[in-house]
């Protein structure tokens, strides 16, 4: 397989000047260099003999320049293989920066994708660009290796359907169904019927402007974008899930800066790294990539390339297993961090979880973690998601020494800041619909140790806001949590508004917890015609992944 080792700024740019040298370890055996000079790029041909996950660590000659890969799971003859690739995308040819060649370069040849959609607003398309962007489609398709797939995204406003994305399985002489000409989501799926051949096309919700949940043509709409740089919506796919809708989940970005599978969080709406769409395909091929998406062959993550499995009674996720009264949920699960937790959703409610990081025991050395979380449901059915809830003030430590405080999590410099003087760190994060988190390392701890946090007035924030409840001013508040209130080694401290149950949670963590966990878990209770299951991974940076569900006997699956 290649390893691409390459030299950014913290936002996600190239590097430039002078590129150090940099080992790569193999499980902690260095096994090759790259060379120093000026290419911040350097791809290697490398073979992994043994069988299981390995792990990649690089590190400067120096020392003092570190990082890890993506994990990477080597088996014997696999039926499937993961292919990473995005579905949802900007250049300047609508609302963002930066030309169509250099957003396939980017997506091929810095996020190393394997297939990507450029999917510019039909409303600022004329028919000169939608031909740029076949003519580039094409030029940098490059079978069994590349796979751009021609698309756009049909731009109406939530009252008229939603944003949607459409992509076709090949680059010809399509032409696109502009929301001007047919503006509701009913027309769309309508004339997209009438011209092409439905296993030919592919339609994508999100969640931004969100699709209307309450319908969904199942021929066309295989899939849904849960997520992307405006925010994490699990209330997005809950919504089709629990319509009845037998849809997959994916993730992407919707960067705006040409920068397609690999985006750097910005402003205060694309606030949050972009996802990725991980499909299980027999090659990288076109039909094989497009086939896999359309039967549902996917998971989602926020960016990490987090290896995810899940099984019901050895059915693969985004399928459906003839009825049983017995479902054995089995799964595999390897992080390009330590992993958090996971926990099985059985119809959206948790029915079973575990989490491979909490410490019990306390000590004169404490390693916390601190995550805030907000709700990003929206407040009236077929509204937009809430908006950014921004976290900021002053975190104190009463009873203890701070010794260290860092984010866990991708900073966007325009909304997330940290500084530390002794006791005392001042903090800015955001959280929509996901969570924000900081680590501390506490010594000399005493058995009245306090974090106390005072927290500013900030407003919500975020582009397309909702209507009937608009961005709101979160007043400031106080809140203290005493280390000797944690109870299983976690504290949770809500800190509600209008309705959502927004908060705090402080928990003990292992210094090093588990990158590759294999889970299984046996329900008999109440089987049900329909049922659905599916898993969420969360790690200790921050980063999740989804997995499609799995449904349980009902009507055959198409």
């Amino acid at each position: 397989f290649e390893l691409s080792v390459r030299a950014e700024d913290r936002f996600f740019n190239r590097a430039t000047g002078t590129i150090p040298a940099f080992d790569v370890l193999v499980n902690g055996e260095a096994i090759v260099s790259t060379p120093a000079g000026d290419e911040p790029i350097t791809v290697l041909e490398l073979s992994l003999p043994e069988p299981g996950a390995h792990f990649i660590t690089l590190r400067s000659e120096d020392g003092a320049i570190a990082g890890e890969a993506n994990p990477i799971l080597v088996s014997a003859d696999p039926e499937q293989r993961i292919y990473w690739g995005e579905t949802h995308a900007h250049s300047g040819q609508a609302e963002g920066i930066g030309t169509m060649e250099f957003f396939m370069r980017f997506a091929r040849d810095d996020a190393r994708l394997d297939f990507v959609t450029h999917s510019e607003h039909d409303v600022w398309l004329d028919a000169g660009e939608w031909e740029q962007m076949r003519e580039t489609s094409a030029t940098f398709d490059d079978p069994g290796r590349f796979i751009p797939y021609l698309g756009w995204e049909w731009t109406r406003n939530r009252r008229q359907g939603g944003h949607h994305n459409v992509l076709f399985r090949t680059v010809g002489d399509q032409q696109l169904v502009s929301g001007l000409r047919f503006p509701t989501l009913s027309q769309l799926y309508q004339e997209l019927q009438i011209r092409f051949d439905p296993d030919e096309v592919l339609v994508i919700p999100h969640a931004h402007q969100p699709g209307d949940y309450r319908q969904s043509d199942p021929l066309l709409e295989p899939l849904v974008e849960m997520m992307s740089m405006h925010g994490t919506f699990e209330w997005f796919m809950r919504a089709y899930l629990s319509r009845g809708h037998q849809v997959g989940l994916i993730a992407a970005s919707d960067d705006h800066l040409s920068h397609p599978g690999y985006s750097a969080p910005n402003r205060n709406s694309l606030a949050q790294r972009g996802g990725l769409a991980a499909v299980m395909a027999p090659e990288r091929s076109r039909d094989a990539i497009f086939d896999a998406m359309k039967t549902r062959h996917t998971y989602a993550t926020t960016g990490d390339r987090i290896i995810l499995d899940m099984r019901v009674n050895d059915t693969a996720m985004g399928q459906r297993a003839p009825f049983a009264e017995r479902r054995d949920v089995t799964g595999r699960v390897i992080g390009t961090a330590p992993l958090e937790s996971i926990v099985l959703y059985k119809n959206d409610e948790v029915l079973w979880e575990q989490d491979y990081l909490m410490d019990m025991g306390a000590s004169s050395t404490e390693e916390l973690l601190l995550s805030f979380h907000s709700d990003a449901t929206p407040y009236h059915v077929g509204d937009a998601p809430r908006g950014w809830r921004h976290w900021r003030g002053t975190l104190t430590v009463e009873g203890a020494q701070l010794e260290a405080i860092s984010a866990t999590d991708h900073v966007n410099p325009s909304t997330q800041q940290l500084t530390h003087d002794g006791s005392t760190a001042q903090f800015a994060t955001n959280t929509r619909g996901d969570t924000s988190s900081l680590r501390l390392t506490l010594a000399n701890v005493q058995p009245d140790a306090v974090i106390a946090l005072e927290l500013e007035e900030a407003m919500e924030t975020g582009s397309g806001p909702p209507s009937d409840r608009v961005h709101q001013v979160i007043d400031a508040s106080q809140a203290r949590l005493r280390l000797r209130d944690m109870r299983d080694g976690a504290l949770e401290q809500p800190m509600p508004t209008e309705g959502y149950a927004d908060g705090m949670v402080l928990r003990r963590i292992v210094t090093d917890g588990p990158r590759d966990v294999r889970f299984n878990f046996t329900d008999v209770n109440d089987p049900r015609q329909g049922d659905y299951y599916y898993v969420r991974v969360r790690q200790a940076n921050d980063a999740q992944a989804w997995s499609s569900p799995v449904w349980i006997g009902g009507y055959p699956s198409r």
